[in-house]
C-alpha cells in the first residue's frame, strides 16, 4: 500500500477512477430522483474545479522548522508540504467537506504532513509540536464524515497533520489468546489479509472499510456491518498504545479488570483529542466456514421493526440485520433500473397485501454451516410471525456486492447537482417510529424553507436488546450559490429532532466539528467537564485535534 495514495480522489470518495454505475441505469435514476426533487438532474452538470487552480493557505512553518520536523519524523519520505498532499489532508469526506473542495474553497490546510515510520518518531513529532505550540491532527484514512480530521485550529496555530499509514504492520499474532496486535495505521483490507493467511479474521467491516484504519476505527468508536455478531470496535479492543503530549499511555492487555475505570473505553471515541493511537490489540476469531443472508419483505416498517426486535430478543446473533423503510426500498429498486420481471413480481405482491409501504430486510449470519442454517431459519420463522415473506438470497447478493460502492454515489449525484447527506442515531425500540417521523418532517420543513424538496429514507442496523441504530439518508438539489450555508439548517434540523427523542447524536460516525453543539444533550454539562478534565490531563495546551469533540 503506497504511503500517500497516489490515485485517491482529492474531492470525493475513494479512488479517482471509481464511480457508482447504478448498474448501467444512471440516466434512469437521475430522471426519477429529479422528478422527486422538482429539478432536471439529468440535464445538470456541475463538475469540480481543477485541483491545480486551488490556492491553499500559505505555509506558516519556516525552512528550519520543516527541516527539523522532517528529520525527527524519519528523514526522506516522512515530510510532505506539496500542494496535493496538503489538499488530501485538508479535510475528511463529509458533505460540507465535498461541497467546499469541489468549489475550490479550502480555508484551512496542514502546514506540513508527516508520516512517522514508528512510535519513536510519533513521540518525537509530538514532543516538538508541544515545544513549539503547533497543533497536531491525527490522520488515518481520512474518511471522517463529521469534520473529525479538518486541518484547523480555532486559535490559529500552525497545523501538523500526523498521517499514521506508515504504521501498517501486524506486530503480534496470539491465537491461543484469540487476539492480534497491529500498528494503528493499517487499512482494513490489509489487516484482514494478514489474518486471512493464518485462517483468522477480525470481522470489523464498516462501509469505509477500504479507506479507513484501525486507529481511526478506535478514535471514532466505529461499528461495522457485522457488529450484531461481533460487537463494535470498542467491544473488540483488548488494549492500545496512544502517544499524548504528556507521554505514552499503554492500556492493560488482559481479559477483564475491576481496577477502576476502563481506559480502553475512555480512549475509544476520543477522536484524536487525547493523542495519536499507534498500536492496538484486538479480539479475533477463526474465519467462518460460511455465511448466509436472506431477504425478507414486510408489509410495513412497523412490522419489520417488531420482527428485528424479536430476533434480537430471541438471542440470535445475526451478523447482518438491516431493515430498509418503504422509501429506501423503492429508491434501491430505482437504482437498479427498470426490470419487467421485477415489476411483474411487485405487482403480484400487491395482491398479497405488500403495497406501497412494503419494506425489505436482510437477515443473515456466518459461522459453522449447521449453526448458520439453524439461526437463519429461526430468524426467518420469527419474521414470518410478523408477516415477513422470505425472498431468498438473490436480493441480498446485490447489496453484499455493492456495499463498499455506495459512497461513490455521492460524487456522481453531486456532478448532477444533487446533494446526499447521512445521519445515524440510536434509540430504544419504543422510540424508533417517533424519531423516524420527526427527522423526516424536520428535513422536509428545512428544505421547504429554502424553496426545495427533500427525498428522505432510512434503515435500521446494528440492533441491540434495548434498541437499534436508525440511519437516515437524504437527497436534495444543491444551491450552487451557497451550498454549505444551505446544508447547515438542514443538518441542525436533523440533530434537533434526534435529541428531542433522546437519541445519541452519533451511533458510529463520531462527533467531530459537525455534531459538537449537540453533545451536551447526551453527556450533560458535568459529563463534558469530566471529558475535558481527562483531556487536559494528557494535553494541557490543547494541541491534539483542537476544536473537535469538545472544547478545553
Amino acid at each position: 500500500m503506497p504511503v500517500v495514495r497516489e490515485k485517491t480522489n482529492w474531492c470525493g470518495w475513494g479512488w479517482e477512477s471509481m464511480r457508482y454505475d447504478f448498474r448501467g441505469h444512471r440516466d434512469y435514476f437521475l430522471r426519477w430522483i429529479g422528478e422527486r426533487l422538482g429539478v432536471d438532474a439529468l440535464g445538470t452538470r456541475i463538475p469540480p474545479v481543477a485541483p491545480g487552480s486551488i490556492e491553499l493557505p500559505a505555509i506558516r512553518l519556516g525552512p528550519s522548522d520543516l527541516a527539523e520536523l522532517g528529520a525527527i519524523a524519519g528523514g526522506d519520505g516522512a515530510l510532505f508540504t506539496d500542494p496535493r498532499t496538503r489538499l488530501l489532508h485538508a479535510a475528511g469526506r463529509s458533505l460540507p467537506d465535498l461541497l467546499r473542495l469541489r468549489r475550490g474553497e479550502v480555508p484551512t490546510a496542514p502546514d506540513a504532513v508527516v508520516l512517522p515510520a514508528d512510535e519513536a518518531a510519533v513521540i518525537a513529532v509530538m514532543r516538538l509540536c508541544r515545544q513549539r505550540d503547533w497543533a497536531v491532527v491525527p490522520f488515518g484514512g481520512g474518511s471522517s464524515v463529521v469534520g473529525g480530521v479538518d486541518a484547523s485550529d480555532p486559535s490559529g496555530r500552525p497545523v501538523v497533520t500526523l498521517d499514521t499509514t506508515r504504521l501498517d504492520r501486524m506486530t503480534a499474532f496470539r491465537p491461543e489468546d484469540q487476539c492480534a496486535t497491529f500498528q494503528a495505521g493499517i487499512y482494513g483490507p490489509d489487516l484482514e489479509a494478514s489474518l486471512a493467511v493464518r485462517g483468522w479474521e477480525l470481522g470489523h467491516v464498516p462501509q469505509s472499510f477500504e479507506f479507513s484504519t484501525l486507529g481511526g476505527w478506535i478514535a471514532a468508536r466505529s461499528s461495522g456491518q457485522q457488529s450484531n455478531q461481533y460487537g463494535d470496535i470498542a467491544d473488540l479492543l483488548v488494549s492500545c498504545r496512544i502517544v499524548t503530549p504528556e507521554g505514552v499511555i499503554a492500556t492493560w492487555d488482559g481479559p477483564v479488570s475491576a481496577a477502576g475505570p476502563d481506559l480502553n473505553q475512555t480512549l475509544a471515541g476520543s477522536e484524536g483529542t487525547f493523542g495519536v493511537i499507534t498500536e492496538a490489540t484486538v479480539r479475533i476469531h477463526p474465519k467462518p466456514a460460511m455465511h448466509q443472508i436472506q431477504a425478507v419483505l414486510f408489509p410495513s416498517f412497523a412490522e419489520g421493526t417488531a420482527a428485528l426486535a424479536a430476533i434480537v430478543a430471541a438471542g440470535l446473533r445475526m451478523s447482518y440485520m438491516r431493515l430498509s423503510d418503504e422509501v429506501e426500498t423503492e429508491t434501491y429498486l430505482k437504482m437498479s433500473g427498470p426490470k419487467l420481471v421485477q415489476d411483474a413480481g411487485l405487482s403480484a405482491l400487491r395482491l398479497l397485501g405488500y403495497r406501497d409501504r412494503r419494506c425489505v430486510a436482510l437477515v443473515g449470519t456466518e459461522g459453522e454451516p449447521d449453526t448458520v442454517e439453524r439461526e437463519v431459519s429461526e430468524a426467518i420463522a420469527i419474521a414470518k410471525k410478523h408477516r415477513g415473506l422470505s425472498l431468498g438470497a438473490s436480493p441480498a447478493k446485490n447489496w453484499h456486492r455493492d456495499r463498499y460502492l455506495h459512497p461513490y454515489m455521492r460524487d456522481d449525484l453531486l456532478d448532477a447537482g444533487i446533494a446526499t447527506e447521512t445521519h445515524e442515531t440510536a434509540v430504544p425500540w419504543s422510540r424508533v417510529a417517533a424519531v423516524r417521523e420527526d427527522v423526516r418532517q424536520s428535513i422536509e420543513a428545512a428544505a421547504a424553507a429554502q424553496g426545495r424538496r427533500a427525498h428522505v429514507f432510512a434503515h435500521l442496523s446494528h440492533s441491540y436488546p434495548t434498541g437499534t441504530c436508525i440511519y437516515f439518508v437524504l437527497m436534495y438539489a444543491v444551491d450552487a450559490a451557497d451550498p454549505v450555508g444551505q446544508w447547515r439548517p438542514i443538518k441542525a434540523a436533523i440533530c434537533d429532532a434526534v435529541v428531542r427523542h433522546g437519541g445519541t447524536i452519533s451511533h458510529h460516525h463520531g462527533v467531530g466539528l459537525d455534531h459538537k453543539p449537540w453533545l451536551i444533550h447526551e453527556k450533560g454539562a458535568t459529563g463534558l467537564r469530566l471529558i475535558a478534565g481527562a483531556r487536559r490531563a494528557v494535553d494541557p495546551t490543547g494541541i491534539c485535534n483542537p476544536g473537535k469533540l469538545i472544547d478545553l
